[in-house]
């Protein structure tokens, strides 16, 4: 799922988005003064160096490993915001603590034969930035629920996806532990982009039969994620996510018989916070 351009993709999205509603790479720490200066800074900025091992495409059974570098900004003073790997980058327009929403983009992977050659004969699908809205409710201080509607922008080949996620957040000294389960819905369009069959490409595959799926629910799963406070500028994550394709997509042979339903994407992260003044 993580492949050429993802790099490129994600770090743009990241060096845009000031604080950004669920925002992976938001793991910057509580507002901390200058010693000395005697004039207040406007920004904190994190940088972050991130690993991810994950699937080549959306149902492959071959994995590969991206690093790529991400960067959030937010004002001193301003409360930090709680993110996963899994929330799309987005720009928050609410003031209230238990209601988040505003616009928000992902990048969606996307497939190729390079490095898998049991997709030969079948069209390549290419890599998209998707764009949308969000809403996110925090009934609470420790539980959040969180929906992103998008659409990518792969020249008329792409459909609207749902994504709906659950967390409960327990901060416990300098760790903050967050688990939860996922949730993805696509339309018809979108799913006979990453998973339908035309009868020319299963003739020159040669393995599969024609396959043109309807939309609705494609994968559920669980996510996790620990983050580690070393001081106020460093901080390490760990994060893992599993979903299972169910519905039309587990069905496709593109999974069932040439990848794998099940899909695992470890992460890690070093992140260090600098105040960037006037």
């Amino acid at each position: 799922m993580l492949r050429s351009g993802f790099a490129l993709a994600l770090g743009l999205a990241c060096a845009v988005s000031c604080t950004g509603a669920g925002d992976a790479a938001d793991l910057a720490p509580a507002p901390f003064m200058p010693s000395g200066l005697g004039i207040p800074p406007l920004w904190i900025v994190t940088l972050s160096a991130n690993t991810v091992f994950s699937p080549q495409y959306s149902g492959a059974k071959n994995y590969s490993v991206s690093p790529f570098p991400s960067i959030s900004v937010r004002r001193v003073g301003e409360p930090e915001t709680f993110g996963t790997p899994e929330d799309g980058t987005g720009f928050n327009f609410s003031e209230a603590a238990w209601i988040r929403f505003g616009p928000v983009f992902r990048y969606q992977g996307g497939r190729y034969l390079s490095g898998n050659p049991q997709l030969y004969g079948l069209a390549k699908v290419p890599w998209t930035i998707q764009g949308g809205g969000f809403v996110e409710i925090w009934p609470n201080g420790h539980f959040r629920m969180r929906a992103e509607l998008v659409h990518g922008f792969r020249w008329g080949r792409d459909g609207l996806v749902g994504y709906l996620s659950a967390d409960w957040v327990e901060h416990l000294g300098p760790w903050t532990l967050s688990a939860g389960p996922r949730v993805t819905l696509i339309n018809t369009k979108e799913m006979r982009t990453r998973f339908a069959i035309s009868p020319e490409e299963a003739l020159a595959n040669g393995t599969v039969l024609p396959y043109q799926p309807r939309g609705g629910l494609s994968g559920a799963g669980v996510a996790a994620a620990a983050i580690y406070r070393w001081s106020p500028q460093w901080a390490t994550a760990l994060t893992f996510a599993y979903q299972r394709l169910v519905g039309d997509a587990g069905k496709s042979p593109i999974v069932s018989k040439l990848g794998s339903r099940d899909q695992f994407t470890v992460g890690v992260r070093l992140s260090y916070s600098f105040l960037s003044g006037e």
